[in-house]
């Protein structure tokens, strides 16, 4: 059986042993014609990724404050994205956007080297956060309000349609 790790003609050469993918040194084999393969380094993985779904729902700060302690533990970064409810004039929607900065800020605060990005888009809270986070490893969200009906079930939605873990934080 041929090794998969071992490359080229010759066990010789910056080609005979390239690492597996994913580790800080892999390499990928570039078809060429009848020289000797070409090699590109793969570039740095991203960091891991914690969508913070931030809803007009009470639960901003303990929402953020759980997205940032997770990214902290798995070493990524904190995409905080405040959905806006649709036809929102520019006033509200700075005073918003505002909001969820500072609760992020706050939320952040003392919690070195965890990078974060902002977002407020308006439409349905549930699709949104869902397709926000198809890249990320987890997705924080605040609890749906009991009784509020099919059309605030926002963290049901996303535990049903996300393809990665959902945590729902407490009420508080």
């Amino acid at each position: 059986m041929v090794n998969p790790l071992v490359l080229g003609r010759d066990k010789q050469g910056p080609l005979a042993h390239a690492r597996r993918r994913g580790s800080a040194h892999a390499q990928e084999v570039i078809p060429s014609s009848a020289s000797a393969p070409r090699t590109r380094p793969f570039g740095p993985l991203p960091p891991p990724e914690v969508v913070a779904g931030i809803v007009n729902d009470g639960s901003a700060t303990l929402v953020a404050e759980t997205a940032v302690r997770l990214a902290r533990e798995l070493e990524g970064r904190v995409r905080f994205v405040q959905v806006l409810p649709e036809g929102l004039d520019d006033h509200e929607r700075a005073d918003a956007e505002a909001a969820t900065f500072g609760t992020a800020l706050r939320a952040l605060h003392g919690r070195p080297r965890v990078q974060a990005t902002f977002e407020a888009p308006a439409g349905d809270p549930g699709e949104l956060l869902v397709r926000r986070s198809l890249m990320a490893m987890a997705l924080v969200v605040g609890p749906d309000a009991p009784g509020a009906g099919p059309t605030h079930e926002v963290a049901a939605y996303c535990r049903a349609h996300s393809g990665c873990r959902v945590v729902v934080v407490p009420a508080t």
